[in-house]
């Protein structure tokens, strides 16, 4: 027999609409996951219409060059530089990007990859 599937999490869905100067730009749904006892509500509050507002923004062309491959990878060659940083709090190594101006904050510090067998 199997076991019922469990959700430790909510999914929290709102629509939102945009408007300028008095009238009707854009609308979108914005979503997250909530985990109760592990994030505020607050904060899934804040993401939900942060990603209501980025979508509405893509519907009028807002940041386009983001989606377009040859405009970042130009942007990140001038600007950026890919790293192999640890995560201090897990011990996890991955590649992230961080521009060539700044250094790395907490959680994260510049490192070495090696691979263990």
């Amino acid at each position: 027999m199997r076991a019922a599937m469990k959700k430790n999490f909510v999914t929290l869905i709102r629509e939102y609409a945009l408007y300028c100067h008095e009238r009707f730009v854009s609308q979108a749904f914005g979503e997250t996951s909530f985990y109760p006892g592990k994030q505020y509500y607050s904060e899934s509050a804040e993401k939900i219409k942060a990603v209501a507002l980025a979508r509405c923004c893509k519907d009028l062309g807002v940041a386009s060059e983001l989606w377009n491959k040859r405009w970042t990878d130009s942007w990140k060659s001038k600007y950026a530089v890919r790293e192999w940083v640890e995560n201090t709090s897990n011990n996890r190594k991955n590649q992230l990007w961080r521009k060539k101006n700044e250094e790395w904050s907490w959680p994260y510090k510049r490192t070495t990859y090696t691979k263990s067998y």
